[in-house]
């Protein structure tokens, strides 16, 4: 007999990987289109092995819930790796594993999006975007010849940054051969070996940076991390590239640069967000702005329950997980650690 999972997936669901799924499992989705009480699906999760909850349809899943659910071996969690929507600990207590694959989906689209807006910046496309639509453009010049410009062929990059949109973005730059430097606190040391992966820290990989890609999960150790001091070491006509979160750095300071006019940004992130109408950032001519749209990709939306289903048909064929999601984890994601 195949284990059953409860699965609550409203959405961005490739009926491909329903069925690649069951051919594992026996899946099951939620009797009802109402959401769930807690001793709903406390019933529900007495014949339960496993249970995906991406949508809304199922509630916590709270330590009452899992010492009530004696069969349950494995859950999958939609929280960016924060640990929402589970207590931890008491899966951790009893022997649950847990995987959470939020941000493995839209990886790949976000460090695609990354690599553009260095493209773009190179060749200064928002101040030239801006003068072809005023119709006021010189031809054959991009103008910005006194700043850090044209192919990022050899360029010397830093990224801060190297989870799993950073690792991605690294294997996307290896074409273009350029001098990297990384500064990531929490990167295996063996990822780093397998990628070639250059360290420093965050002053030292700054300083080296022609073009500087921002690329951390906004948390309490990160939000404000590249202030006025950080920005000031950036050199004279660098280029900065924020896909991840607008909090991560100090906007306000980031203007106060690019007003200078010895910068180029590429900015997809704000504070806050959506960026105001009257913000002075969507007047520089300077920045190239995109409104929060790095992860926005079809194949994306369905990878967040295909991620989960191969997670789950790895662990009950018997093999390793791949992300799961431990307690150290959640407390790097707090800035606990």
């Amino acid at each position: 007999m195949k284990p059953k999972v409860l699965i609550d997936c409203p959405q961005w669901l490739d009926p491909a990987d329903w069925e690649c799924l069951a051919q594992t499992v026996e899946p099951v989705a939620p009797a009802a289109a109402e959401p769930y009480t807690e001793d709903q699906l406390i019933e529900v999760l007495q014949e339960m092995d496993g249970v995906i909850r991406m949508g809304r349809l199922l509630p916590e899943l709270t330590a009452r819930v899992l010492g009530a659910a004696p069969r349950l071996r494995l859950v999958g969690v939609r929280s960016d790796r924060f640990g929402h929507g589970i207590d931890l600990a008491a899966a951790n207590d009893r022997g649950i594993r847990v995987v959470d694959t939020d941000n493995i989906a839209s990886s790949q689209p976000v460090a695609e999006w990354d690599l553009a807006l260095m493209i773009l910046c190179l060749r200064n496309a928002g101040a030239v975007f801006r003068q072809m639509i005023a119709g006021i453009e010189p031809w054959a010049s991009t103008q910005n010849e006194d700043r850090v410009n044209g192919e990022l062929t050899g360029k010397q990059v830093g990224l801060v940054g190297c989870g799993h949109v950073g690792q991605r973005l690294v294997e996307l730059l290896a074409p273009f051969r350029v001098d990297l430097k990384v500064c990531d606190p929490y990167l295996p040391a063996e990822v780093a070996t397998r990628l070639g992966i250059v360290r420093g820290e965050l002053d030292e990989v700054i300083r080296h940076a022609q073009l500087l890609v921002i690329q951390v999960p906004h948390t309490p150790k990160t939000e404000g991390m590249i202030g006025a001091r950080e920005l000031g070491l950036l050199r004279q006509g660098g280029i900065l590239i924020n896909c991840s979160r607008g909090k991560v750095l100090d906007q306000a300071a980031l203007i106060r640069r690019l007003e200078a006019g010895d910068l180029i940004a590429g900015l997809d992130v704000f504070d806050p967000e959506p960026l105001p109408a009257d913000s002075v950032l969507r007047r520089l001519p300077n920045v190239f702005l995109t409104p929060h749209i790095a992860w926005c990709a079809p194949h994306a939306f369905t990878r967040y329950f295909g991620s989960m289903a191969e997670e789950f048909a790895r662990f009950f064929r018997g093999e390793g997980l791949r992300y799961e999601l431990t307690l150290r984890m959640v407390d790097i994601r707090h800035g606990r650690v």
